[in-house]
């Protein structure tokens, strides 16, 4: 292994260490970098995609013009953004192949021994497979292409307890904590009000005998509507880290930051409970075969936090030898770091149909010249109603779609509904439309009249499903991850109930659109894995990775964040959750920093400097027990940046200078 040294970085702080180090520049990732260098805390971030826009690195793709004009092209980005966890091995043998042509002779003389195995996972199980599970190599992450939902998780049903012996203390943190998430990614529910596909299909849904009282409200959404336009300013990480963060020199008060992008956070080294140093790769630097072995360096913080994704975060600690991997447990290697680690997985079976939109006679005039349905009781719409589809008709006299459900207007926003968990219902259902890697409406269909319906069901953790690392390596170099997972007979039974539950109010709203009948997706499509690294209290640590300051157990400086950090079932995008316990991670991070304690080990660690003394392999001896930190509340002090302004509305100007 050759000798490794420290990142041309560290010459940007003077050689010393940084206070902070993070793998993941995704929502999560942002949220602590912003909290931490507001606070004046130097950090170091590394992400192993490229910067899409490199004006406004971690933008949401879908803000593009083209798309906002055209919902289904966005579809394709969303495909080539996606690269699935584990392809299970397949068969070459192909019957009608010119016997000329090469092929693998079948081992044993039986047929379909011969398999491709580049780019798949021999140990991969198709039954109990998430095929569909993918992540997103970029700065931004998932935020670059996601759909923006942000709802809070469901007392009782959703949400973890971070305070179970006290519902009052519990309640208040996570009121705070939800806050601040909405003002940081900027949530809003009010963003397609004035919609009239949305106000037709929560009218329909709420009057509704099946869904009356099922608490019909707005998705709650992480956007700005342009103005009064039809054009929607959709938010991502970019939105956390805000104007004016990625500079090279900081204003006065704030830290230094520092985002190193296509690099790799390949392996942590750990000694005595703390975390001593992180090895990464310029991806860059190694497509040159002759710079591949100086492309690995040391990156010295006093505290790391790994927020890559709940595939990649625990990716990275089995390479760094503290448990997960297959050949740890096949040798029963004892006393490894995090025993629970890849174990508990939670997933979100998924069903979707679309629907066209219900036929419904056009409105009458009476004499008076008010509008009347089809039993003669007087039409009342908003001003905003009626002066959309007024204008409509006067530009666009001669379009064929005139029914009083719709009005016409070509530019008539989405609608964005949700029919929210219940302990009776347990499934989050979206009734909207969106681009998603599936679901294009095609052309054959006016796209006005196209609805989609997601039902997304839960799956509680059990330690049979799983993620378990391989020795053998993906295509970045890393342990190649594969899944156990199958749901358990009792949320099977509620992924069926759910599928007949989203058929009632799709008969509701209309008819099926041909070729997206109601259906099961793939699992892992929903791409809102859980519980790969998850929270717990003090009595769970034998089935959990970290504590709920996000502190990995029996570690000093290790953090985890993401989607996998939450421990519950849950069926709503579990985004604005995760932000939460990012802000109460980065404040105990703060207190460990500040905490007298804690000793800062002076530099220089230049690039000329040799890190290997801190490169100690993973020791698997009896450990001793570091001592837990106190769970707290969340201080109205650490959250004084929670203001009542919008940040949002003023985020990126509207220039279309290249140099502005």
């Amino acid at each position: 292994m050759p000798e490794i040294k420290y990142h041309p970085v560290h010459d940007d702080i003077k050689g010393e260490q940084f206070d902070v180090f993070i793998a993941g520049s995704g929502p999560i990732g942002a949220t602590y970098a912003r909290l931490l260098v507001d606070r004046g805390y130097s950090v170091c971030m590394v992400d192993i995609g490229d910067v899409h826009d490199g004006h406004h690195p971690g933008a949401h793709l879908k803000n593009e013009i083209r798309f906002q004009k055209d919902i289904d092209a966005f579809v394709r980005v969303i495909q080539g953004a996606l690269s699935t966890v584990s392809i299970p091995t397949s068969s070459m043998v192909l019957p009608t192949l010119d016997p000329a042509a090469y092929h693998v002779p079948p081992k044993g003389g039986k047929d379909g021994d011969a398999i491709i195995t580049h780019g798949r996972n021999p140990k991969q199980e198709l039954f109990d497979n998430l095929g569909a599970e993918a992540v997103t190599r970029c700065v931004g992450g998932m935020s670059t292409h996601w759909t923006c939902a942000t709802p809070e998780l469901i007392k009782g049903v959703e949400r973890p307890q971070i305070f179970p012996s006290s519902d009052t203390n519990d309640k208040e943190e996570w009121e705070k904590l939800y806050k601040a998430a909405k003002y940081l990614i900027g949530t809003s529910d009010t963003q397609f009000n004035e919609s009239i596909r949305h106000k037709i299909v929560f009218d329909a849904l709420t009057n509704s005998k099946d869904f009356k009282g099922r608490g019909v409200k707005a998705l709650p959404l992480a956007c700005r509507r342009i103005g009064d336009g039809p054009y929607v300013r959709w938010h991502s990480a970019e939105n956390i880290y805000g104007k004016d963060f990625f500079v090279k020199t900081p204003a006065n008060g704030k830290g230094i930051f520092r985002l190193l992008h296509s690099t790799r956070c390949t392996k942590l080294y750990e000694k005595g409970g703390e975390i001593q140093l992180v090895e990464v790769r310029s991806l860059i630097k190694a497509m040159d075969k002759k710079n591949e072995e100086d492309s690995d360096f040391a990156i010295k913080a006093r505290v790391y936090v790994i927020a890559a994704g709940a595939v990649a975060t625990p990716q990275i600690l089995a390479n760094s030898e503290f448990g997960g991997l297959r050949r740890q447990e096949t040798a029963g290697t004892k006393n490894v770091l995090i025993p629970s680690l890849g174990k508990y997985i939670t997933e979100q079976p998924m069903a979707f149909c679309q629907i066209v939109l219900r036929q419904v006679d056009q409105v009458d005039k009476s004499e008076d010249g008010k509008d009347k349905d089809a039993n003669g009781n007087v039409v009342v719409r908003p001003p905003w109603w009626t002066k959309a589809v007024a204008d409509h008709q006067k530009a666009f006299p001669n379009d064929p779609i005139k029914m009083r459900v719709i009005g016409s207007p070509y530019q008539d926003p989405e609608p964005q509904v949700n029919i929210p968990v219940s302990k009776e219902f347990p499934w989050h259902a979206q009734i909207h439309r969106d681009a998603f890697s599936y679901g294009e409406a095609g052309p054959l269909v006016d796209a006005r009249l196209v609805v989609d319906l997601r039902f997304f069901g839960m799956q509680h953790g059990v330690p049979e499903n799983r993620i378990i690392f391989e020795d053998y390596r993906d295509t970045y170099g890393m342990p190649q991850a594969t899944f156990h997972y199958l749901p358990t007979p009792d949320r099977a039974k509620q992924a069926s109930d759910m599928m007949e539950d989203m058929m009632k109010a799709a008969h509701v709203l209309g008819g099926y659109l041909p070729g997206s009948n109601p259906q099961f997706m793939t699992p892992g499509l929903a791409l809102h894995l859980g519980g790969s690294i998850r929270l717990g209290h003090e009595g769970e640590k034998s089935e959990t990775v970290a504590d709920y300051n996000s502190r990995v157990w029996n570690t000093k400086n290790l953090y985890v964040a993401g989607n996998g950090t939450i421990p519950t079932a849950f069926a709503g995008n579990p985004t604005l959750t995760s932000i939460c316990f990012a802000i109460r991670s980065a404040s105990a991070i703060h207190d460990y920093l500040k905490s007298p304690g804690h000793v800062n080990v002076p530099g220089p660690y230049l690039p000329t400097a040799s890190a290997e003394k801190y490169r100690t392999p993973q020791e698997f001896k009896v450990r001793e027990t570091v001592q837990d930190p106190t769970i707290k509340a969340t201080t109205d002090e650490w959250l004084k940046w929670v203001k009542d302004d919008d940040p949002h509305v003023t985020l990126r100007d509207l220039s279309d200078s290249v140099f502005a």
